[in-house]
């Protein structure tokens, strides 16, 4: 059940993700691509023309490892060689001002979804210990967001689904900004499972509780997968 090895793939490559989500007509953060710290100064130039500050981050890496949020030049090098010690490509990119919301995403041809969560955090990201201990972090489920904001966010979730090819299930995260537009983060086909996780509670939400989840996916795998 989940995802199959191309989807897995093209969702963990946050570059090739980013392209072909781009092409749904859903925004994606601004960003380039460096593969050495010999680029340092192509990554300046981009990061002044964005502004500070700016996210630098992996290209391939999950649970917010190698992350950092830049507010000043003078630490740009030393973020990007700390994320390249998590992957051979690093990527520069625009600093969403807003929050960030997730969608739990479940089925093939026809996907369905969860409620939206919203993460509210009180530091500069929503880190690895934060993501797993949740000690200045809290998140909301449903997102605290307008009903008509929560149906845009869920309709974009199923695009994006369907455009990285996604089935089984799959959680979607995106941002939104201050102004209300809707910004394409990364999608995990292996989300956290269990039962006090992002997805389950999402799903929870809408009354499925955890055993009649796992009934769910498994039953939508053998009729339609």
């Amino acid at each position: 059940i989940g995802c199959g090895t191309l989807s897995s793939a093209l969702c963990m490559d946050k570059v090739r993700s980013h392209k072909l989500v781009s092409l749904e007509g859903i925004t994606v953060p601004k960003g380039i691509v460096i593969e050495s710290i010999n680029e340092l100064e192509r990554a300046r130039l981009f990061a002044k023309e964005l502004g500070y500050p700016i996210i630098v981050k992996p290209i391939k890496a999950g649970s917010s490892y190698g992350v950092s949020k830049v507010k000043e030049e003078e630490n740009l090098s030393e973020a990007i060689e700390y994320a390249f010690k998590f992957d051979k490509r690093v990527m520069i990119e625009e600093f969403i001002d807003g929050f960030e919301v997730g969608c739990a995403v479940m089925g093939y041809s026809k996907p369905e979804t969860g409620e939206i969560d919203e993460i509210e955090i009180s530091g500069d990201l929503f880190d690895f210990f934060e993501k797993y201990n949740l000690v200045t972090s809290k998140i909301h489920v449903p997102a605290r967001v307008s009903r008509e904001k929560s149906d845009e966010l869920k309709e974009a979730a199923k695009k994006i689904y369907l455009a990285l090819d996604c089935s089984g299930f799959a959680r979607v995260d995106m941002f939104v900004r201050k102004n209300g537009e809707v910004v394409f983060n990364e999608t995990n086909t292996i989300p956290g499972f269990t039962s006090h996780s992002r997805y389950p509670m999402m799903m929870k939400a809408i009354g499925l509780g955890f055993s009649e989840l796992v009934a769910l996916l498994i039953k939508k795998a053998i009729e339609e997968g």
